[in-house]
């Protein structure tokens, strides 16, 4: 697959996140299946990134941002960029999730099979969330 890399996200994300979280298909695997409004979006990104450890990040392949994974105690939330889903970009994220923060848990709908395969797959706890 070629070259990846883990950041921290920072502000100038807020745009690319924005435009991923809102995204059709990813909002109906999310808790809140609400458009997010720009204003709370960037007022919760403001407030991510003022904590002591954000554990916001963004995974690049080949110097381009394709996913994003948070952090929140002992669970992990994850996306894949819609044009970048179904090229297995989730399942090498999440290994090196595993690899480099240790085994978390993944919170996740069902009828969100591959989701719970490639979490299973890269060994964090799934828990099925039922729709």
């Amino acid at each position: 697959m070629g070259h990846f890399r883990i950041r921290p996200a920072t502000k100038d994300d807020a745009r690319l996140l924005f435009g991923w979280r809102n995204e059709e298909s990813t909002r109906m695997m999310s808790k809140n299946k609400d458009t997010v409004d720009w204003n709370d979006h960037v007022g919760w990104l403001d407030r991510r990134l003022a904590l002591a450890d954000p554990n916001l990040f963004i995974f690049e392949l080949d110097e381009k941002p394709v996913a994003t994974f948070r952090i929140d105690g002992e669970d992990v939330s994850y996306t894949v960029a819609p044009e970048q889903r179904n090229r297995g970009i989730a399942k090498l994220m999440l290994n090196e999730v595993r690899s480099r923060f240790g085994r978390l848990r993944a919170q996740v709908y069902a009828d969100n099979v591959p989701s719970i395969k490639v979490a299973q797959t890269a060994g964090f706890e799934v828990v099925i969330i039922d729709v």
